[in-house]
């Protein structure tokens, strides 16, 4: 796709995320879109099928490019990230501020519900890759996704909405330390694991 259709997707969707801070998704009109973007609706309809395609095609390419970075984080030996940010972390930070305002109209209440549910699974997938090389069951892993990965969701979300002006490099810095901090309290990982209740006879 040439500079131009780039630049013509880009303000389709940037006239659908905008129309999204105050209508519900199923009642935006592809009208009040084209009348928005300055574009006909000949050319919405040679890059998007809907409205919905424009928000699922965003959707797509932000987890694209989460995935992309995650694949590098992977390849990285989890004891060199410790408590620092690793430079992926940081990366997928500077995707969501550069993205903001689609992402907050996203989990806004005219947003789609569908997209936290499909970013849920995305990051619980990377943080099990991430974390397979600690000692621990799958019960405590499940338990410890799930407790991680809303309280990671929440964070980015505060982070966007109410404190926009703090850099990625210090939101990657609380979240690589509230997410890892516990498996470097200790040489070895053993505590995390539960251990049955002794009863006093």
């Amino acid at each position: 796709m040439c500079a131009a259709e780039n630049d013509t997707a880009r303000r389709i969707t940037d006239a659908v995320f905008h129309l999204m801070t105050t209508t519900d998704i199923p009642q935006i009109k592809v009208v009040d879109v084209i009348r928005r973007a300055r574009v006909s609706k000949s050319t919405f309809y040679r890059h998007f099928a809907s409205v919905d395609d424009v928000v699922k095609h965003f959707e797509d390419e932000i987890l694209e490019g989460m995935g992309e970075i995650n694949e590098v984080a992977l390849k990285a030996r989890f004891s060199d990230a410790e408590l620092d940010p690793t430079p992926s972390m940081i990366s997928r930070m500077e995707m969501l501020q550069a993205n903001r305002d689609k992402i907050v109209a996203l989990n806004g209440v005219h947003g789609d519900p569908v997209f936290t549910h499909k970013a849920t699974i995305f990051m619980h997938d990377h943080f099990r890759k991430r974390l397979a090389t600690l000692p621990c069951s799958e019960d405590t892993w499940d338990l410890y996704l799930s407790f991680a990965i809303a309280g990671h969701h929440n964070l980015i979300q505060y982070w966007l909405e109410e404190r926009p002006d703090l850099q990625p490099v210090t939101v990657a810095t609380a979240l690589n330390r509230f997410l890892y901090s516990l498996f470097f309290l200790e040489q070895e990982a053993d505590h995390l694991i539960p251990r049955p209740l002794q009863l006093k006879p």
